[in-house]
């Protein structure tokens, strides 16, 4: 991609952005936008966690409920790890499981960027699913709407961002921040300061 890593990591730990990104098919029906995500920090990790409900579900899942016209409770957990990788766990349940992948019917993702110069960086991802996990056809569609999704939507965007800012340095443009904001302006703060101390030899 034609961008700075760290706008690619800022567009998957803020997924408000998806009800004004991204097609039907993973819509939130406006529920994950106004929400301010749930934050966990370590030494290691931040972690950013949603938790909503829509009617009808998402329709990534919608079809392997017990009801996929039916209201649904979901959840996002996504977790950055420096310096530039993300893991994302998403489900959808219509019991009263537990909001995790043992309990829902949920994907997994893990997103790793490697910068490439200060304006281009390669960008991938694995995904794996806890339900119709032997039809190869099934996956082939998955793989080709994901590579659509970055290709088409996030990439275009992130790239246009890259281009409006001419600038690797997003703190000195004094960026409006909003609450959605938090997990991305915490992960670029960590990892600034890494990028700091390993700089002085820390």
């Amino acid at each position: 991609m034609k961008a700075n890593y760290e706008l690619i990591i800022d567009n998957v730990m803020d997924l408000s952005h998806i009800d004004h990104v991204h097609g039907e098919i993973i819509t939130t029906r406006g529920q994950l936008s106004p929400l301010v995500p749930q934050m966990r920090e370590s030494e290691e990790a931040i972690s950013a966690r949603w938790e909503w409900q829509q009617t009808p579900a998402m329709l990534i899942f919608a079809s392997f409920l017990p009801e996929p016209m039916a209201g649904a409770r979901h959840f996002f957990d996504i977790t950055w790890t420096p310096p530039a990788n993300i893991q994302l766990s998403v489900g959808a349940t219509q019991d009263d499981q537990a909001l995790d992948l043992r309990g829902c019917i949920g994907q997994y993702d893990l997103h790793t960027c490697t910068p490439e110069t200060a304006n281009t960086t390669h960008y991938y991802f694995a995904t794996r699913r806890n339900h119709r996990v032997e039809d190869a056809d099934y996956n082939a569609m998955k793989i080709q709407a994901m590579h659509a999704a970055f290709e088409n939507e996030d990439g275009p965007i992130i790239e246009a961002v890259q281009h409006e800012m001419g600038t690797t340095d997003f703190f000195g443009l004094n960026p409006v921040l909003m609450t959605n904001d938090v997990a991305p302006v915490k992960v670029r703060r960590r990892l600034k300061q890494l990028i700091q101390d390993d700089r002085r030899g820390a």
